[in-house]
């Protein structure tokens, strides 16, 4: 029988039913913690036998309003999303980041994990959703899924296009950087272990005064400077604790790369 999500054949209706099939196998093992030490796969089996009724049931009335809103959704989700971001940016301290270059109180360069930024924009979006009068018939687990989908999706290309573009980005109150570069694996120390990760990480350069934040030529200049001079003398040390953000070593960990 085919599943709910393909019958209506929406990608967001699969992140939902996904998410709503984990938390009915939470449930089953709250209700029956005696099976914890079964298979997983025996546990997900008695969990869809248990609630199969009820997720598709809420599947199926969902659907038909996230149908409805599909169109408009896609329509205005790219720039929303940026929106996030810039708002994510905005809302940061200069402390919550690595210092590549300078000191904590007036860095040159600062870095931040690119699955961070990803997840905490998805989460704004999210906030966006539910606040927004043209979404409001929509659950909180489908205006969820909306959100994963909509940074799934766009979340990389608007990144990219804020540092094609070297768009000045506001972090606090004062403080104006530009993305200088994306870097896949890096390596890098989480919270206190002793032992590098790799994990991708997001690389922005100080603009300085708000003056100089205005000329594009030194948001170029503030980019070579990483690739020429900064980039080719880092230190090895690099350390990302997550303070400020309220993010968990543990959340840190399920984003760092393969080996």
């Amino acid at each position: 029988m085919e599943t709910i999500s393909m019958l209506f054949g929406n990608p967001a209706m699969k992140i939902l039913e996904e998410r709503l099939w984990e938390g009915a196998r939470k449930h089953y093992l709250e209700e029956h913690p005696a099976d914890r030490e079964k298979n997983p796969r025996t546990i997900m089996r008695r969990a869809k036998k248990q609630y199969k009724d009820e997720i598709e049931a809420s599947l199926k009335e969902t659907g038909q309003q996230v149908k409805a809103k599909w169109g408009q959704f896609k329509h205005g989700m790219t720039e929303e999303l940026k929106t996030a971001l810039i708002t994510l940016f905005r809302m940061s301290d200069l402390d919550w980041y690595s210092v590549e270059v300078g000191s904590p109180t007036c860095p040159a360069v600062i870095a931040v994990p690119y699955q961070l930024l990803k997840h905490l924009t998805e989460r704004l979006l999210f906030q966006h959703f539910r606040k927004a009068i043209n979404f409001e018939d929509l659950n909180n687990e489908a205006l969820e899924a909306l959100a994963t989908y909509a940074a799934d999706q766009k979340f990389h290309e608007v990144l990219e296009d804020a540092r094609h573009n070297y768009q000045a980005l506001k972090i606090g109150t004062s403080s104006t950087f530009v993305i200088s570069d994306i870097i896949r694996g890096d390596s890098y120390f989480l919270g206190e272990e002793k032992h590098h990760s790799r994990i991708d990480t997001v690389i922005l350069s100080s603009l300085g005064a708000s003056l100089a934040a205005e000329n594009k030529k030194n948001h170029k200049g503030a980019v070579k400077k990483w690739f020429h001079e900064y980039r080719q003398t880092r230190t090895n040390d690099r350390r990302f604790t997550g303070d400020g953000w309220e993010i968990g070593l543990e959340e840190l960990k399920s984003w760092v790369c393969g080996p």
